[in-house]
């Protein structure tokens, strides 16, 4: 089946949307619950390591996804999935054995996908009944070892963008935490680990309660904009807070950024009014499971009650209500902004 060079790119590119989707959801909703129960049963441990294990497994959930969207049977399907696990980075070999760590590079993943789907394109049928000989290796095993050599300049991308995060940090307070939500509003929706970032430069307290409001932000954004136009299965995963299944979507209408950006200054300046805080290791997950909210909470001084409502202004009231208004105003000022660029399709 012959297709255009655009097409090829975004098929591997919805595949990529849908696999992380598929790959956190179950974390998403579980995980935060899981941990509380987790107290006091060693049960809820058992399944919430089980849950968060998935995880690992992203590149390969991706990769075959990506096959599937590019019509190939089940062995190619499969075998991007291997090239896109060894081009991750998410293997790490020791002298006693090989484990999994993380979900490895997204942008290297999306890069490896790339190439292991051209050579297994190229290949075709040219090698008969000896593919599923030579195709695994050629298609899986040589391009993940591309891959894996482009790792290094890939983190390159992720180490500047963390530069730059701690620049952030170096601002007044309130422009910090602007312009902290502000990229993390307009790069969720993008193959960069914005949790990598945060681990990166170790955001804490106002930048890493930004950061958290940045993902809600974006969510916010693309539901607002979904609301008429996608089916309620993705409403609700950008509820929950799956926002970069939205990738397709802003790779095809760059205009999306406009009110990603408006909507995370609103809300960015509001994070600091109310206080929003974080840690190292709960910056870059949003609401996602309330692991933003939670954290905040924890951190917080005063009466609790006066920090809930502080939390509920900056993680529902103002989200909403601003995506809302700039929606609307988008729709009716900004040439080329339409509902139905907003359309995902799976």
């Amino acid at each position: 089946m012959k297709m255009s060079k655009k097409d090829f790119f975004f098929n591997i590119l919805n595949g990529m949307a849908i696999g992380i989707v598929v790959a956190l959801i179950s974390s998403a909703l579980l995980g935060e619950v899981l941990k509380f129960f987790g107290r006091y049963s060693d049960v809820f441990i058992t399944i919430g390591n089980a849950v968060s294990s998935f995880q690992l497994i992203t590149s390969v959930i991706i990769g075959v996804l990506a096959g599937i969207n590019l019509k190939f049977d089940g062995i190619r399907s499969v075998i991007l999935g291997g090239a896109a696990l060894i081009g991750s980075g998410a293997l790490v070999f020791e002298e006693t054995g090989v484990r999994l760590q993380g979900m490895g590079d997204l942008i290297n993943v999306l890069i490896t996908l790339i190439i292991a789907a051209a050579i297994i394109v190229f290949i075709g049928d040219k090698l008969g009944s000896l593919n599923i000989v030579f195709l695994p290796f050629l298609g899986g095993v040589v391009p993940g070892l591309i891959g894996l050599m482009i790792l290094p300049y890939s983190k390159l991308v992720t180490t500047s963008l963390g530069e730059l995060i701690a620049h952030f940090t170096d601002l007044n307070p309130l422009l910090m935490t602007i312009l902290i939500c502000v990229f993390y509003s307009a790069f969720l929706a993008t193959p960069i680990s914005l949790v990598a970032i945060a681990t990166v430069v170790s955001l804490s307290g106002l930048a890493s309660g930004a950061a958290n409001l940045g993902i809600l932000t974006a969510c916010m954004t693309f539901l607002f904009g979904s609301i008429g136009i996608n089916n309620k299965g993705t409403i609700i995963a950008l509820i929950i807070g799956t926002g970069k299944m939205m990738m397709p979507v802003y790779f095809k209408n760059p205009i999306i950024a406009v009110p990603l950006v408006i909507n995370g200054i609103i809300v960015g300046a509001t994070g600091y009014f109310m206080n929003v805080q974080g840690t190292p290791m709960s910056a870059g997950f949003g609401h996602t499971g309330l692991v933003g909210p939670i954290n905040s909470l924890a951190l917080m001084d005063g009466s609790t009650g006066m920090n809930i409502a502080k939390l509920t202004v900056a993680y529902l009231i103002v989200p909403v209500i601003t995506a809302f208004i700039v929606d609307k105003l988008c729709l009716k000022f900004l040439p080329k902004y339409t509902r139905e660029m907003f359309l995902f399709k799976p």
